[in-house]
């Protein structure tokens, strides 16, 4: 079983992981052959659907942060398909966010979403990411919906 502490260095871990990734994948300005190309379709994140076993809301958003750990190492060589990925994960944590009563809960699942999205318009607008903030803000994110879920 993960504990807090190991799944939120995980987790701090993938968002410092995303924002390298992202900067390998060429957060630069793109090549005139990258501006002819179309975007191609994000994938679904797996286990983006109905949760149909054990745990509830936050159990769900915390195996979502896996998914989304394993999506972005998936698509890292593809800046296009890496940026779509991040915009997608966020949404999917916004998405979390309306499903949790928990009131940490949901904040943290906001806050991920928040994360995420700044990781992702970063992406697009050929920036780094604020790396002095986004690792602690995950981190008691994570924390809160450990707490939550082990509680559900």
């Amino acid at each position: 079983m993960m504990t807090i502490r190991t799944v939120g260095r995980g987790m701090s871990g993938l968002i410092i992981a995303a924002a390298a990734l992202l900067g390998a994948a060429g957060c630069s300005s793109p090549s005139p052959a990258d501006a002819k190309s179309t975007p191609a379709p994000a994938v679904t994140i797996a286990g983006a659907g109905a949760r149909t076993g054990a745990g509830g809301p936050c159990q769900a958003t915390m195996d979502h942060i896996t998914d989304a750990g394993k999506k972005i190492t998936a698509d890292a060589k593809d800046r296009t398909k890496a940026t779509a990925d991040l915009q997608e994960i966020s949404d999917r944590f916004a998405s979390d966010a309306e499903q949790i009563k928990n009131p940490e809960g949901k904040a943290a699942a906001k806050q991920l979403s928040t994360v995420y999205r700044q990781l992702a318009d970063s992406a697009k607008n050929n920036q780094s990411p604020d790396m002095k903030t986004m690792p602690s803000q995950v981190q008691s994110a994570v924390t809160a919906l450990s707490t939550c879920a082990a509680a559900e």
